[in-house]
């Protein structure tokens, strides 16, 4: 395995085993494109569409098409994987002559019995939401609840809201190191910018019309605030960066949430890549 968890001493012993063979499968992250491979095989990019694949600080680079060249280097297949394809491999394969070149195989069903799930787009318009969450998605979180059921909350966004925002001039905080916006960490009293981790407190008014603040939009750690205030006494846990950097953090929520002890479920991405079954 090799992320940015590992401390240095297993990054080290990670990148030895794949430089000797001694691992026979080496899975990581972004930065493991550079992993050395003493026998590479095969390489597979999954979720090749996602945009978190590109660096775009300091060194900048796309782990996907470096591992398309690293493919073509060592002369061994390439697969990348999605459900929505970017359009740069959907032209890639238009642009392929022969099999060789690429090819596009379709998964029409799902792995064993597994069926598709039943999808519900709520208009906002005609709906009311409470901090984003609508009136039909509360019902529903209240009928699974009373059933025995566990209840998952995605959302792609970490921290309390994703802009703090100024309703007398316009003013939205900016990041001083990069072209982002800061993001609300309301627990931490903290403004983080995702891309370069820069901290500033959060200011109480704002520094062009000294007008009060407010975080808009949502993030989990919002989220979290709603559904313990709607759902009194509903254990739950939110899984993202923010929590779980701690060495077995990530492990103790899992187990928690598999036991069936956790019944709401707040996260980002982590969270769905991390559950494999809901008890």
């Amino acid at each position: 395995m090799l992320h940015s968890s590992l401390n240095d001493s297993e990054r080290l012993a990670a990148w030895r085993s794949a430089r000797t063979g001694a691992a026979g499968v080496v899975i990581g992250t972004r930065s493991a494109v550079f992993a050395p491979l003493n026998r590479p095989g095969l390489i597979v990019v999954d979720e090749e569409h996602d945009p978190s694949y590109k660096q775009q600080e300091g060194f900048r680079y796309s782990a996907r098409d470096l591992a398309i060249a690293r493919a073509q280097r060592h002369g061994v297949p390439v697969i990348l994987g999605s459900a929505t394809p970017s359009l740069e491999s959907l032209a890639r394969l238009q642009r392929a002559g022969t099999r060789a070149q690429g090819e596009h195989l379709v998964l029409p069903l799902r792995a064993g019995d597994a069926k598709p799930p039943r999808m519900s787009v709520i208009d906002l318009r005609q709906h009311a939401a409470n901090q984003g969450l609508s009136t039909p998605a509360m019902l529903a979180i209240r009928r699974h609840l009373d059933d025995g059921g566990q209840v998952l909350l995605y959302l792609n966004r970490r921290g309390y809201a994703p802009a703090l925002f100024c309703p007398g001039c316009g003013w939205s905080a900016p990041c001083p190191r990069c072209d982002a916006r800061l993001t609300v960490h309301r627990r931490e009293a903290r403004l983080v910018c995702h891309h370069c981790a820069t901290e500033e407190p959060i200011p109480l008014t704002c520094p062009v019309c000294q007008s009060p603040t407010k975080p808009v939009g949502q993030g989990t750690e919002r989220i979290e605030e709603t559904l313990s205030s709607v759902f009194p006494g509903v254990p739950s846990v939110r899984i993202d960066r923010d929590n779980t950097r701690r060495k077995g953090e990530l492990d103790a929520a899992m187990e928690r949430i598999h036991s069936g002890a956790v019944r709401l479920l707040v996260g980002t991405q982590m969270l769905t890549r991390d559950i494999i079954f809901l008890m």
